[in-house]
């Protein structure tokens, strides 16, 4: 609804040249300005804007914008993830109150309205984005934001090419947090203390750690998120958080004298695997097992997990997955599938497995592939069996190198209503979680 409402007025400003709200103010009419598109066209690689709020009400929005003179400007943003910058007009008039720059049409500055919620979000919604010019700060051009209640003013500061090829980053590091928010909790520790482990809400791109009264505003950066301001956890002062190489969904992280600060991704709250249920491992079950139909539309069966390690394709999916346990150290990662022609049969691989920190490990595997029937797995017309097989086997094997949590589950699935129900989730990569039968000793 809100982008109608945009495209609505973007169309009406080919006919009009000022807000309609503000006739009142305005009683004579709008004369183009050239003083003010010659500030705006003085700096070679364009001026960068962090759209802001001082009271934290929300987060930081960071455009990219060069303009030329002939209307035009170009934008890049870390709302969007796009490369190549987004052309649209602008118009720079004397009004009754000053210089006002208009931007004209749809550009990156007016995702703004989707990306804000509430009440500053409508602030935002249906309005032609006009900033009054009040003169510059130092190299930096100033403007009252005519789009938001009181004095609240915004500053375009010149750019530099590096700018320009850092956006997408800036963009790929806040993503993930606004699009899985309720999934994110931060994590405050100490050497020697219990760690603190808070919900957070991240609403406007605005961190606010739920049933306390802490919260920052935050903006992306090339090594991941920073805060507006000095931000105290554990009574240490935090400016950023770093994103943790080769976690997906992100993690971000710092350590200030001695205290730690942790942004990591759950899909279920972070107590929700501390219990011993991975002691049942070779004691009350000797393995685990999953046939795909029973599982695939079970509510804890995570799509990632579905789609990358049991899909073969839109019509078919792998029969079974088992990992089996051979006294205290030995395990089987297998594939089973039923082949038309030939039946059932089970691709394996084997390896180590360790339990440790409230995980299960699997190690040492050399990737060798055994099966019961080397025929039906080799034959043309099951290539895609095999190769989405193989990939399953090899995914196992490698999430399981930083672990799997365990957790019993109070639920029953046919066709092995009698067996337990375990989820595994992975420890380093938290978005492949499964559940899965105990297969009883």
């Amino acid at each position: 609804m809100k982008k109608f409402i945009l495209l609505l007025f973007a169309m009406s400003l080919s006919f009009c040249s000022k807000n309609d709200n503000d006739a009142v103010d305005n009683p004579i009419d709008p004369v183009e300005n050239t003083t003010l598109m010659k500030e705006l066209t003085a700096s070679s690689e364009g001026w960068k804007l962090t759209y802001i709020s001082a009271d934290d009400s929300f987060g930081g929005y960071q455009f990219l914008m060069k303009f030329d003179t002939q209307g035009k400007v170009s934008m890049l943003s870390d709302l969007s993830g796009t490369t190549t910058p987004t052309i649209s007009s602008y118009s720079t008039q004397e009004e009754a109150r000053g210089l006002v720059l208009s931007f004209i049409g749809q550009n990156q500055i007016h995702l703004l309205a989707d990306a804000l919620q509430g009440e500053i979000g409508y602030a935002h919604t249906g309005k032609v984005y006009q900033f009054l010019y009040t003169g510059k700060d130092g190299n930096k051009l100033k403007f009252q934001n005519l789009l938001v209640k009181g004095n609240s003013f915004i500053y375009f500061e010149p750019a530099t090419s590096a700018d320009w090829t850092r956006t997408p980053a800036l963009y790929r590091n806040i993503t993930p947090i606004t699009e899985n928010a309720t999934h994110y909790y931060l994590k405050v520790s100490t050497a020697t203390g219990t760690p603190t482990t808070y919900p957070i809400q991240f609403t406007n791109r605005v961190l606010a750690l739920k049933d306390t009264q802490s919260k920052v505003a935050v903006l992306a950066t090339e090594k991941g998120v920073a805060f507006n301001r000095t931000f105290t956890l554990g009574g240490q002062p935090f400016t950023e958080l770093e994103r943790v190489a080769g976690n997906m969904p992100p993690v971000y992280k710092a350590t200030v004298n001695g205290v730690t600060a942790e942004l990591f991704y759950s899909s279920v709250p972070p107590n929700f695997f501390d219990n011993d249920d991975y002691k049942d491992v070779n004691t009350t079950i000797e393995g685990f097992a999953l046939i795909s139909q029973a599982f695939k539309n079970n509510e804890y069966m995570s799509e990632a997990f579905y789609e990358d390690v049991l899909k073969v394709n839109a019509s078919t999916d792998l029969f079974m997955l088992r990992i089996m346990f051979d006294g205290t150290d030995d395990c089987n990662i297998q594939i089973g599938h039923r082949f038309p022609d030939s039946g059932f049969s089970i691709l394996q691989i084997s390896c180590k497995y360790e339990l440790k920190n409230k995980r299960l490990y699997l190690k040492d595997s050399d990737k060798n592939l055994s099966t019961s029937d080397a025929k039906a797995w080799s034959d043309e017309k099951n290539k895609a069996i095999l190769e989405q097989a193989k990939r399953a086997l090899g995914a196992i094997y490698d999430l399981g190198t930083q672990g799997f949590y365990i957790k019993k589950l109070n639920i029953k699935v046919q066709p092995q209503e009698d067996n337990p129900v375990y989820l595994l989730q992975s420890y380093e990569f938290p978005l492949y979680a499964f559940p899965i039968w105990g297969v009883p000793k």
